[in-house]
């Protein structure tokens, strides 16, 4: 990966006589890039993204996560008041602060849903099924016995949501998901969803791997990992890359006019080809090989670090 300075000079090399572009929009992953380990946005990175903003830069929050799930963070950062952008489900809307409104790019249709749990039913994890404020979560009878001797040993309550991965891996994700349902019958999924997840132990995840070029749903769907726990699983065509593609296009910028951070696979697509792309120090080896610049990891504000160092080159 270059620095920026390198990075400068080449690109002055090319164009000649033409001016230098200036970053007028940001792009950050939520999860290992933006947010800690602690799921909070540092100080540091916070007051330098809303100066930013303050001096007319466009701020994007790019997530697997739903936009629900996104607001908390995005109003901490005033991206109300300055008209930011929120790409959500891995691509598959986009929320504009300025007109209040979500341009849907793409959603999975019952076909969809019984295509990917054909293949899924015969391995043993969980299936989830991401609505815009709901959640379905499928456990097969031994990862329904596994959780459910889990919370009882973690003194959860009874209300306390099934979701969100093996073995001692739970959190309550109502905040961004109200409507959750543990389903035990694949015949009780939902006929429509934004993404479905496949989650299950590490190491048997990377079985699920080496099974993927097999699995025949390459030419119909985007399969990424968000960590090594997690597939994620979208339509053709709908990523992260994509919705930024499209944002580009409706604000009249160029991909040398766009920063992006991230660190795992569902971040590969907006990565690629922006030449202010930065992967943090955290990232999957995927991630960095796409990036053109490395940046600390989430817990050293590597976000901060990356937009200061474009700040220190002019181009901020």
């Amino acid at each position: 990966m270059k620095s920026v300075v390198e990075y400068k000079c080449e690109y002055t090399a090319i164009t000649e006589q033409e001016d230098e572009y200036m970053i007028e929009l940001i792009v950050s992953d939520m999860d290992g890039t933006l947010l800690t380990a602690a799921h909070d946005i540092s100080p540091k990175t916070q007051e330098l993204l809303l100066t930013l903003q303050q001096k007319g830069i466009t701020l994007v929050l790019a997530s697997g996560r739903s936009y629900l799930r996104l607001m908390p963070d995005a109003l901490k950062l005033k991206m109300d008041s300055h008209q930011g952008y929120l790409i959500d489900v891995n691509g598959s809307s986009i929320y504009d602060f300025h007109s209040q409104t979500r341009e849907r790019l793409g959603i999975m249709d019952s076909e969809d849903i019984q295509k990917v749990t054909s293949v899924f039913r015969t391995f043993n994890v969980e299936i989830q099924f991401s609505q815009d404020a709901g959640l379905y979560t499928y456990l097969p009878d031994s990862l329904y016995d596994l959780k459910k001797r889990i919370r009882g040993e973690m003194r959860l309550p009874d209300d306390y949501p099934w979701a969100s991965g093996m073995y001692g891996w739970l959190c309550d994700m109502r905040d961004g998901y109200p409507e959750q349902k543990l389903i035990l019958d694949l015949k009780e999924a939902p006929t429509s969803c934004n993404k479905i997840s496949i989650s299950q132990d590490p190491h048997f995840m990377e079985a699920v791997t080496q099974s993927l070029p097999h699995l025949g749903l390459h030419d119909d769907y985007e399969l990424v990992f968000s960590d090594e726990r997690k597939l994620e699983i979208t339509k053709k065509g709908i990523n992260k890359g994509k919705a930024l593609d499209t944002l580009l296009e409706k604000l009249g910028l160029s991909n040398e006019e766009v920063a992006v951070f991230g660190d795992s696979e569902n971040d590969i697509s907006m990565l690629s080809g922006r030449p202010y792309s930065f992967a943090m120090d955290n990232a999957l080896p995927k991630a960095k090989s796409v990036a053109n610049y490395a940046t600390p990891s989430n817990d050293d504000e590597g976000v901060y670090h990356g937009l200061k160092q474009l700040i220190s080159e002019g181009l901020l």
